[in-house]
């Protein structure tokens, strides 16, 4: 598995590649935690590319991961994939995040996932 976690303005971009393991999905979430609470930026573009599918979320301890980031404010992540499984594991994962309150949406091209990550958000009246 090889990852890296670049911060842009206004999002933090996250890439895995070759991910096989709940052990290596662990270290990748870490990984993005630590990016999210040193820069600040609550806004996520996560990539993945040549992995397996997830769809066993207890397995892979997603859901514990959810309820830390229920903690930060405004958060927002977006998934892209390479696959066709992936993009559907991940838009399982955004419906059970989306259940809990949390703004995650997978998308099929980059370039609308970022734009969804910057859009303004409209301000109460």
């Amino acid at each position: 598995m090889q990852y890296n976690i670049e911060v842009l303005p206004g999002y933090i971009k996250a890439e895995m590649v070759e991910r096989d393991t709940a052990a290596e999905t662990q270290e990748f979430v870490t990984a993005i935690l630590q990016a999210l609470r040193s820069s600040r930026i609550f806004k996520v573009l996560i990539s993945i590319r040549s992995s397996r599918p997830v769809f066993k979320v207890e397995e892979w301890n997603l859901s514990s991961v959810m309820e830390e980031l229920m903690r930060l404010p405004a958060l927002k992540v977006a998934f892209i994939a390479d696959t066709k499984e992936i993009s559907l594991s991940q838009e399982y994962i955004a419906l059970l995040a989306q259940q809990r309150g949390l703004a995650f949406q997978a998308f099929s091209a980059e370039t609308a996932a970022v734009g969804w990550l910057l859009e303004e958000e409209p301000s109460p009246t």
